[in-house]
């Protein structure tokens, strides 16, 4: 594994648990309908859902373009583009596409919407994948665009100077940790318009977000960027306060719409 490159290289290969686990957090639940509501999909769209994953999202999104409408998922991860396949057997309104660059295999002006969630983050490139999209987008098309931002996670019992070091040595799977305050600004260099922005905050005090955590002290693991004993004791340590109900996890997602010209 390369250091500088392995913000893409570990979506292009996922080991066996780590797609069980995607399989459990990206289950689409109606109450990502929220988050979504600014896109304005509606019947007949045609949609791309960039870095789609297992397919979840891009699934429930048949539903809302109805049978005159369509629906195309693309990843960078073989697997993920398989398994979607599958899930989507019988389904005439939706495919999917393995990525293998960040050139996009639509026609220019092609698309009514794009969604990008949870994925520029990772991109080597995000002008040039901001670009690809305004390409591929109708005029008057839309784009939107969910993303978090790992300056504002907030983790107890752990408190900021440790939540902070803690996700600086997990920073190596990402290609921009802090995108969330910056997609404002992109968009508008990528010439779209009408750019508007919310954060969507939640709370888990439950232990779902755990998941999140092991996610991140992987990461850690693969060039030992913290001390792998600190890294699993705060890991042990977030565990014991769930038991104790004492702890909490908060990461505010952006939300950001903006509109290629007529």
């Amino acid at each position: 594994m390369d250091i500088d490159t392995y913000f893409t290289d570990h979506w292009v290969d996922i080991e066996e648990d780590r797609i069980e686990r995607y399989e459990r957090m990206f289950q689409w639940r109606d109450s990502q309908l929220e988050q979504l509501a600014p896109a304005s999909i509606e019947p007949g769209h045609r949609i791309l859902d960039f870095g789609c994953g297992p397919g979840f999202l891009a699934l429930a999104l048949t539903d809302m373009v109805g049978d005159a409408g369509r629906v195309y998922g693309a990843d960078i991860n073989a697997r993920f583009v398989s398994d979607a396949t599958e899930r989507a057997a019988g389904r005439d309104n939706i495919s999917f596409h393995h990525l293998t660059d960040h050139v996009l295999p639509f026609e220019t002006a092609s698309l009514d919407r794009v969604l990008a969630k949870n994925v520029l983050e990772y991109v080597p490139d995000v002008t040039a994948t901001l670009s690809e999209m305004h390409r591929v987008l109708a005029p008057g098309g839309r784009i939107h665009v969910l993303d978090s931002d790992w300056g504002f996670v907030m983790v107890e019992p752990w408190g900021k100077t440790t939540v902070d070091r803690f996700f600086e040595a997990a920073s190596v799977a990402f290609k921009e940790p802090h995108i969330g305050r910056r997609l404002v600004q992109l968009l508008k260099t990528a010439e779209f318009e009408a750019v508007t922005a919310k954060i969507a905050a939640s709370l888990d005090t439950t232990g779902g977000s755990l998941s999140v955590l092991r996610n991140m002290r992987r990461y850690i693991g693969v060039f030992n960027t913290m001390s792998p004993q600190e890294a699993d004791e705060l890991i042990q340590a977030a565990e014991r306060a769930v038991d104790d109900g004492t702890y909490l996890f908060a990461l505010p997602q952006f939300v950001v719409t903006a509109n290629k010209p007529s």
